[in-house]
């Protein structure tokens, strides 16, 4: 490519939402000068005056052979605001374009084809939720995807021919040339470039030039001017761009140019959907990239956009182990201009914008189900998102004059995410020697703070890291042993769950480090109490943590009576005295000679009997003469229903 060629591509990118026009502002009511359905060809110059507003509708594009003054407004309505001038370009006021959530093309909300020169004055105002474009021939619109995609990236690379200024990267190298030698900027804060060449055309005459002014919200960067709001975009536009490209039309000069934009998309969160729940990182903000012949920057401010925020993840809860991971944030905004000639700049406000917070995690771990022995607990692991990098060192290379005339706010990267484990508890044993679970681990790894420097030659201001997420997690509670009332011991407590909580390291600055993350708590699961019998069991030890869990109490001690009861003599001579009770009636099953009461039994039917049985209800039956009969567990327990049914018998 021709280096006196002027390419001028200022590409805005993003993902997350765009200003509009509020309908409902309180800015002034415009009459309308006419409605444009279809496509519409003047032969002459055409201008809208203040007060007034053309409104094109359904695609159409408006075609002037001529000049094109506004000095009112130019909307869209149901598609693109599209404009073809022959002539000059002079925009006063306000064009605006909201296109609607569901499109099936590429998301241009405003294009425009200029043949000659073109001028936005201080007071003009661009508004949309989808591309702007700007060319001096309709092939120099970017029309697909890849197109944008390839310049989004190349916007971030630390390449580029001639004098450049950008973009923000690490490491990044600042020379400029000196009598045909590169001269490491670092001890020079301010460099004249004198003898640029101005561009001409073949008799001599200075190129049509470029002036581009007043505010351009791309996107919900910093607070918006008055009367606009915050639309959501086109599902399908991923990526917003503003680009100009003029050829070889003259110099470009931005002055008094305000642009807002756009922060990077968020990205989409995963909550309680699965056992691997998994937050989407956030997306990078906007990168401009301006390509000229020559350019001048003279009162540019430009707000360069938060990094998206991570997704947060959080599990559903029956999960063995539940895993949740939260998105690392995105970076900052970028940009890049590079020139063929010279690039000046008189004065550059550059709002930095902050990395993305990364994205929350919350794990959760199952209850065990009680059984002999109990189900472990589930276990718990969590990790949260690192906080989005925001490195603002400049590159700048070549014939670049006035780079100590760049000035930076506050750099600050993104915050880390916090990190929650919930482990399940142990279940309990339901019989003699049936021992409780173990509660379940909980591990939670909070985020990185993201890491921010600052290093522009001439330029002084902080930059400071983000600060490391917050960690919870506790162990998960043992299950209680069973109880026993027979010579068997009662079940030993489930161990208590391990807990590991792992802070968010602060994010690094070159002014100043962020502040680490906290600990919320690291407390093993305590451990099961033991179950009461003849003899306890145990308690369950106590988890592991900082501090460790308890330990669980021994159960009690509670045997049967093993005296025998002798049976009274009586005289055979005498009548038997008669109960002086009523008796009652009671329903049980016989069971290997005794009679078992069905208030102390549970029917179920468990895998491999087949068929509807008997279970004791607390792991023990006390007959009708008082004997304990344990309960004989799988398969069938005291036997089927069909083979033992209930009979009623009196007391």
């Amino acid at each position: 490519m021709n280096k006196k060629l002027l390419i001028v591509a200022l590409v805005v990118i993003f993902g997350g939402a765009f200003y509009l026009w509020n309908k409902n502002s309180s800015a002034p009511q415009l009459t309308i000068k006419e409605v444009i359905e279809s496509n519409k060809k003047i032969a002459g110059d055409y201008s809208v005056a203040a007060g007034e507003k053309t409104i094109v509708k359904n695609n159409a594009k408006l075609s002037v052979d001529g000049n094109i003054t506004i000095n009112g407004a130019i909307e869209c309505e149901g598609g693109v605001l599209a404009i073809d001038v022959g002539g000059s370009v002079k925009i006063n006021n306000r064009l605006s374009c909201v296109r609607a959530d569901e499109i099936s093309d590429v998301g241009n909300g405003i294009t425009i084809v200029a043949g000659g020169a073109v001028e936005f004055g201080d007071k003009a105002e661009i508004v949309t939720n989808g591309n702007v474009q700007i060319a001096s021939t309709a092939a120099n619109i970017l029309d697909t995807e890849e197109k944008i995609n390839a310049l989004y990236d190349e916007a971030g690379k630390d390449t580029g021919t001639g004098p450049r200024i950008g973009p923000f990267i690490e490491g990044a190298k600042s020379t400029v040339g000196v009598n045909g030698r590169q001269v490491d900027l670092g001890a020079l804060p301010f460099m004249n470039i004198a003898n640029a060449k101005v561009p001409r055309d073949k008799d001599g005459n200075v190129i049509n030039s470029v002036v581009i002014r007043g505010n351009w919200i791309i996107g919900e960067g910093g607070k918006a001017p008055s009367g606009v709001d915050v639309p959501t975009p086109p599902r399908k536009v991923k990526k917003i761009l503003l680009n100009f490209d003029f050829g070889k039309n003259g110099n470009v000069e931005f002055k008094d140019f305000h642009l807002i934009g756009p922060n990077g998309r968020d990205g989409t969160s995963d909550t309680g959907k699965s056992c691997n729940a998994r937050g989407e990182n956030g997306e990078d903000a906007f990168r401009m990239r301006v390509d000229a012949g020559n350019i001048k920057i003279n009162n540019f401010r430009i707000e360069l956009g938060n990094g998206g925020k991570g997704g947060d993840a959080e599990t559903k809860k029956d999960c063995d182990p539940g895993v949740a991971t939260g998105g690392r944030g995105g970076e900052a905004g970028n940009f890049k201009m590079t020139a063929s000639e010279k690039i000046e700049i008189v004065s550059m406000h550059i709002v930095p914008g902050v990395g993305g917070q990364g994205g929350n995690a919350k794990a959760l771990g199952k209850d065990g189900v009680d059984g002999c022995p109990g189900q472990k607990g589930g276990d718990a692991r969590a990790t949260g998102g690192d906080g989005g990098k925001n490195k603002k060192e400049l590159s700048a290379i070549g014939a670049v004059e006035g780079i100590g005339n760049v000035t930076i706010d506050k750099v600050e990267g993104g915050v880390g995410g916090e990190a929650v484990a919930e482990p399940g508890k142990g279940g309990s044993g339901t019989a003699c020697k049936c021992a409780g679970g173990k509660g379940g681990d909980g591990t939670a790894m909070a985020g990185k703070g993201g890491d921010a420097s600052l290093k522009i030659i001439g330029a002084k201001g902080d930059a400071v890291g983000g600060s490391g997420g917050d960690a919870d997690a506790h162990g998960g509670v043992g299950g209680t042993g069973g109880n026993c009332p027979l010579k068997p011991t009662g079940g030993k407590g489930g161990n208590g769950g391990n807990a590991i909580s792992k802070v968010g390291k602060a994010g690094k600055g070159t002014t100043t480090d962020g502040a680490d993350g906290a600990v919320k708590d690291e407390t093993g699961g305590n451990g099961g109490n033991g179950g009461n019998g003849c003899g306890p069991g145990n308690g369950g030890k106590g988890g592991d943590g900082k501090p460790n869990g308890n330990d669980g109490k021994p159960g009690e001690k509670q045997c049967p009576d093993d005296k025998v009861t002798p049976t009274p003599m009586t005289d055979p001579g005498r009548p038997s005295p008669q109960p002086s009770a009523t008796p009652k009636k009671i329903k049980v099953i016989e069971y290997n000679g005794k009679y078992l009461p069905v208030e102390q039994l549970i029917v179920e039917d468990e895998i491999g009997c087949g068929t509807d049985h008997w279970h004791a209800a607390r792991g023990v039956v006390i007959a009708t003469d008082g004997t304990p009969i344990q309960d004989p567990g799988p398969q069938c327990g005291y036997g089927k229903t069909r083979d033992r049914p209930v009979i009623d018998i009196e007391m």
